[in-house]
């Protein structure tokens, strides 16, 4: 992940950790489970403990669109909570998870007791810029965008293993077509072809990055 720290939970102590989480409730959801919905009223936050979930939203043509995936210690639904405005995307899970789910009032509160608004301000902050990131790569080619994103997942949720990278989230080509704004064909043709190029090797929900810097070049 980044250096700079991009959310709640990456900047308290491990005491202001534990009060964060007595003001919650633990949950678990299955994997394939929607957690929030795009257009719901904000009454909560959750706190990921375990697990991983993508952040969808629907296009214009009804397509769903593949924002993020996020992971242990992100905190779910914070924006809509702060602004005071219903969900502006879909929370669903690609694995198991489990965290605290933490009342809207709950955490406004202990967001002004801890004096954290700074922290929320730089985080929406980066959140905005991740957008623009995405609207940028939407003018790369299907194989190019494919390679961006690899390497954005290698960075936060890639395992070195025997000198390539296992990516430690399960990700389908749906989900891969969804996030690059790209066809399921598109998408299968492109990993072949990084494939055929010895840069990826794939197995089922599983992607393993064999050359990093060979990914970086399709960027350029």
């Amino acid at each position: 992940m980044a250096s700079e720290a991009h959310s709640i939970v990456e900047v308290l102590g491990q005491a202001q950790r534990r009060a964060l989480r007595e003001r919650g409730t633990e949950v678990r959801f299955p994997e394939g489970q929607v957690i929030f919905w795009e257009g719901q009223p904000s009454r909560s936050v959750l706190v990921i403990e375990h697990g991983h979930v993508k952040v969808t939203q629907l296009a214009a043509d009804g397509a769903e669109v593949i924002l993020a995936l996020r992971g242990p210690g992100e905190v779910m639904g914070d924006e809509g909570v702060l602004m005071g405005e219903v969900r502006s995307a879909t929370v669903t899970t690609i694995t198991e998870v489990s965290g605290v789910d933490i009342a809207a009032e709950a955490l406004l509160s202990f967001i002004a007791e801890e004096q954290l608004w700074p922290v929320m301000y730089k985080a929406a902050v980066w959140r905005r810029r991740e957008s623009d990131q995405q609207s940028l790569l939407a003018r790369l080619g299907v194989k190019n965008r494919l390679a961006r994103w690899l390497l954005e997942l290698a960075a936060e949720f890639g395992t070195p293993k025997e000198g390539d990278c296992v990516l430690d989230v399960p990700i389908s080509q749906y989900d891969l077509a969804n996030r690059i704004g790209a066809s399921r064909d598109a998408v299968a043709i492109a990993l072949r072809q990084l494939r055929q190029q010895g840069l990826v090797s794939t197995g089922r929900r599983q992607i393993t990055l064999h050359d990093l810097e060979g990914l970086r070049r399709l960027t350029l």
